[in-house]
């Protein structure tokens, strides 16, 4: 005890000798960068031109195997799509296992199989690797591309571009790309219905034939692998692979930007907008600009929180949750965005902070903190990154790949360490150009649109559609003394005449729900009744089973899910009552209704009447009609929560007459990240509805 005793009385001596010797008024000096350690990995090549690197890591008995290949970007005009159509085929069956067999020989010896337009990769434990490596050539020299699951794929390409048609950041980054490279350029070229539709067998087995090749070929080893081992492993699966020349077509630079460009996407009423400022430049991987160049991008936003983007759009003035940039070399064309999402009415003012803080940086040099943070921040990424494997190997391929000095990666630190103040500065005149961009804005065009014309070179707003199509802007005028009592007239008279719409007393609805979310997908069945004026009953099942199940008797209202019933009060009462009323547009020019008219908008190349709609209990929504037919074509909800305005567009096609009256038997609907696709199957507009469903 007594010794314990002295040794503390010696700690705490020690500890204040110290403290008087250090001055903790001033930060301590960074130590020298040193050359990175960064361990070994080793090349090789098959007598077919594949290059195998290894990197041994035998701390765990596990293996990780990787086929890449060296793929430039291709220009797959109008069947764009192929390529990735190959990559998700691939792993579908082979000429001696289907898709099922391999699924279960995967997973029988708990390992993982997966592809993509690029590569083959598996990993297992160390005991499985011969099967591992069996499995991976068995799909690359014996692929068979079953029809079935490429007419699946493509219908689940489909549904998945109907679902991100409505998605603001899906459309910018498509039409970002259309406007910086040009639909000439593989970079450039967007997916779409029609590039999906022509997009045909022979054409994803022609891709994988001319693509997948040695010559231009990685095989990638990581784990419990010495190099002698490695070498029979490459020899014995890959050398009967056949290698041909593989010739990739050159693409000349984009067209450099002149004076700042201006161009709206319009996106119905969307209540923020999605900017994206962009260009484009050259800047090849290993150059030596990529550092400073991305330190310079960090302390503007890239991915460090207290970058200056962040800072000004949201710290001090609260137009967003998020703002960032990014800047990257590439093999073709290198290329600088930022962006944020943010309100309507601070769209041209987010605008002009973007633009603030790109020209600060060209125009004053950095402080040395903001240089020594951003450095530090730079300096963890990458020794956290060289915690994995992957990593090396990851390094060992874009050196060979590009050509790059052999210490290139072991001298990381030296060379961020070299950045300077000037260095960061000049890199921003570079490559920001805040007066050559394109300032790309996706949101609510009657809102947003006329406030921007002033940031573009040539004063003009240019306009586009979700895939960079241009559009012509010619808003149309209203007739003259046209009003919304007039459309919804129309409307009435297109679906029966007021007097049948007003005769129908109840309706059964049987229709069934397709729901897509984060890739995945189920079907429910529905069942709605509803008594005129605002009775509904309504349940949902998956199967047999209950789901969920709302009702509104015209004074209460419940819910019933999983948890039990649960009362709808106040508000939220109102609210439901909302969306329980047969046919609203009966109602909207009665007492509490507030209906008007605000202009015309195309949509999907149809001009429509578009009205605004609120509701008695606050809900406003926002509707078109098309001025054709008259019928309502879609229907622009807003529901405030937690903060957030959430928006649910609804789209009705597919109207049919059911007892003298017009109802839609298709109903999309967009809600976030969710695409619920409705469709009817049965209205009954006869058969009495049971009273007793209103009870509790």
């Amino acid at each position: 005890m007594k010794r314990i005793t002295l040794f503390a009385i010696y700690i705490l001596f020690a500890c204040n000798f110290l403290q008087a010797q250090v001055d903790r008024t001033q930060p301590p000096k960074p130590a020298k960068a040193t050359k990175i350690q960064l361990g070994d990995y080793q090349t090789f090549k098959l007598e077919n031109g594949l290059t195998v690197i290894l990197v041994e890591n035998h701390e765990l008995p596990t293996v990780t195997f990787s086929l890449q290949i060296a793929l430039d970007p291709v220009l797959e005009g109008n069947m764009t799509g192929t390529a990735s159509f190959a990559g998700g085929l691939l792993r579908t069956g082979t000429t001696t296992r289907t898709k099922a067999q391999l699924d279960k020989e995967i997973d029988f010896i708990g390992a993982t199989l997966s592809t993509n337009q690029s590569s083959i990769e598996g990993s297992s434990l160390k005991k499985h690797q011969d099967k591992v490596l069996e499995l991976m050539t068995d799909i690359l020299y014996n692929p068979v591309f079953p029809q079935e699951e490429f007419d699946k794929l493509k219908k689940q390409t489909l549904a998945a571009l109907a679902l991100s048609s409505t998605d603001p950041n899906s459309i910018a980054s498509i039409v970002a790309n259309v406007l910086k490279y040009g639909k000439n350029h593989p970079y450039g070229e967007p997916t779409t219905e029609e590039t999906i539709g022509n997009i045909t067998l022979d054409g994803v087995k022609g891709f994988f034939k001319t693509y997948f090749n040695p010559s231009i070929g990685y095989f990638i080893m990581i784990g419990d692998l010495r190099l002698k081992e490695a070498k029979v492993l490459a020899n014995k699966y890959f050398s009967v692979w056949k290698s041909a020349p593989v010739n990739f077509k050159k693409f000349n630079d984009p067209a450099a930007f002149k004076g700042n460009r201006v161009a709206f996407v319009g996106k119905l009423g969307a209540v923020q907008s999605v900017i994206t400022i962009t260009n484009t430049f050259r800047l090849k991987p290993g150059e030596p600009d990529v550092l400073p160049a991305s330190l310079m991008n960090n302390i503007l936003g890239g991915g460090v929180f207290s970058g200056r983007l962040m800072m000004n759009l949201r710290e001090d003035k609260a137009y967003t949750y998020g703002a960032g940039s990014s800047l990257s070399s590439d093999k073709l064309i290198g290329s600088f965005s930022a962006g944020a999402q943010v309100r309507n009415a601070v769209t041209d003012s987010a605008i002009t902070q973007f633009l603030f803080e790109m020209r600060r940086l060209c125009d004053e040099p950095v402080s040395e903190e903001d240089l020594r943070l951003t450095r530090n921040v730079m300096a963890g990424e990458f020794g956290r990154a060289l915690e994995s494997p992957s990593t090396l190997a990851s390094f060992a391929m874009n050196t060979v790949r590009y050509k790059l000095p052999a210490d290139y990666y072991a001298t990381y630190l030296e060379r961020l360490d070299k950045i300077t103040i000037p260095d960061v500065q000049a890199m921003a005149k570079k490559y920001l150009q805040p007066d050559n961009c394109i300032i790309l804005v996706v949101g609510n065009k009657s809102e947003v649109a006329g406030k921007l014309a002033g940031f573009a070179a040539s004063g003009q707003v240019e306009y586009f559609d979700r895939y960079g199509n241009p559009q012509v802007d010619q808003p149309l005028a209203l007739p003259e003394g046209f009003t919304a009592a007039n459309v919804i007239d129309l409307y009435l008279q297109a679906i029966g005449g007021k007097q049948k719409v007003k005769g129908i007393r109840q309706v059964t609805t049987k229709a069934t729900a397709s729901i897509e979310a984060m890739g995945q997908k189920m079907e429910l069945s529905m069942l709605t009744m509803q008594l005129a004026p605002d009775w509904l009953y309504q349940e949902m099942k998956m199967g047999e089973m209950i789901v969920s199940k709302q009702v509104y008797n015209g004074k209460e209202g419940w819910v019933v899910a999983m948890g039990g019933p649960q009362d709808i009060k106040d508000a939220d009462l109102e609210k439901m009552r909302d969306g329980t009323l047969l046919f609203p547009e009966l109602l909207y020019f009665t007492s509490g209704f507030q209906t008007t008219i605000e202009g015309i908008e195309a949509i999907d190349g149809h001009n429509t009447y578009r009205l605004k709609v609120a509701y008695p209990s606050g809900t406003v929504d926002a509707e078109y009609y098309e001025i054709s037919s008259g019928l309502k074509i879609r229907k622009i909800s807003r529901t405030d929560r937690q903060s957030q305005t959430m928006e649910t567009i609804t789209d009705y096609g597919d109207y049919r007459e059911i007892g003298g009256v017009k109802f839609p038997f298709s109903m999309k609907q967009h809600v976030a990240d969710q695409l619920i696709d409705i469709k009817v199957d049965h209205i009954d507009t006869t058969t009495e509805v049971n009273p007793a469903l209103f009870k509790k």
